[in-house]
C-alpha cells in the first residue's frame, strides 16, 4: 500500500457544489446596494472567505467587518449546503473503502467548517475523517501550501505517504510546486485548465470509480 493518509479538497472534489457558488459573490454585493464587476467570479475564485471579505471591503467600501461578511456569505450558501448539494458519483463508497483500509483521512477546504461538518453529516460520510481544516483557520488561501501542510502534520505523516485530492488549478499548482503527490478530479468548473491540471498531477480521474487500485 504506497500511501497511509489523504487530504481532500471539498468542493468541486468530494461536493458537486461549485455551481452553487458562482452568484454568491454577485448577491451578497446585491444585497449591499452595489452592482459587482462581470468577472467577479474570475477575481475572487482563488480567495479564502477572509481575503475575499477584505476584497470586498478595500473595493466596494463595504461598511462591515470581516467577520460580517463572512457570516452574510454563509448565510447566502447554507440553505444549499443544508439541504440541495450532493456527493460526486461513487464518493462515498471510495471513502468508506479506504476507511476500511485504515487509511487515515481529512478535509482541507477553504469553506466555513460548521457549514462543512453539516453538510458531511447530512451526506453520511462526517466520520470518515479525522478532521476538517479550513483556509480561514490559517488565514491563508491555497495559493500557498500552509493548509496542506498542517494537514499532513496533523494526520501524523510524512510527506511520501500522503496525497492531496483537488480540482481547481491554483491549489493543484501549489500541492505540487510543494511536492505532493496529487489526484486531479475533473469538474466541470475547471474544464479550461483541464490540460495543464492533467500535465500536473500524478492522477486525474473524470470519477471516483476509476481510484480502485491506488490504495
Amino acid at each position: 500500500m504506497k500511501y497511509k493518509a489523504a487530504i481532500f479538497d471539498l468542493d468541486g472534489t468530494l461536493l458537486d457544489s461549485m455551481d452553487s457558488w458562482d452568484s454568491v459573490g454577485k448577491i451578497f454585493l446585491e444585497n449591499q446596494g452595489v452592482s459587482s464587476p462581470h468577472n467577479l467570479n474570475e477575481i475572487i475564485k482563488e480567495m479564502s472567505f477572509n481575503e475575499s471579505a477584505n476584497y470586498f471591503i478595500d473595493t466596494f467600501a463595504i461598511q462591515l467587518s470581516v467577520d460580517q461578511i463572512i457570516e452574510s456569505i454563509n448565510k447566502i450558501v447554507e440553505n444549499k449546503y443544508l439541504y440541495e448539494i450532493k456527493l460526486k458519483p461513487y464518493v462515498k463508497e471510495y471513502l468508506y473503502n479506504l476507511k476500511s483500509k485504515g487509511i487515515k483521512m481529512c478535509v482541507a477546504t477553504e469553506l466555513d467548517k460548521t457549514l462543512s461538518q453539516k453538510a458531511l453529516k447530512r451526506l453520511g460520510v462526517l466520520d470518515c475523517f479525522e478532521f476538517i481544516i479550513t483556509s480561514g483557520e490559517i488565514s491563508v488561501s491555497k495559493s500557498k501550501p500552509d493548509i496542506f501542510i498542517k494537514s499532513m502534520q496533523k494526520l501524523g505523516v510524512s510527506k511520501e505517504d500522503v496525497i492531496v485530492f483537488e480540482d481547481s488549478l491554483h491549489a493543484i499548482k501549489t500541492a505540487k510546486d510543494e511536492g505532493f503527490d496529487l489526484v486531479s478530479i475533473y469538474d466541470e468548473s475547471s474544464k479550461e485548465n483541464s490540460q495543464e491540471i492533467k500535465e500536473l498531477s500524478d492522477y486525474f480521474i473524470n470519477s471516483f470509480k476509476e481510484m480502485e487500485e491506488l490504495f
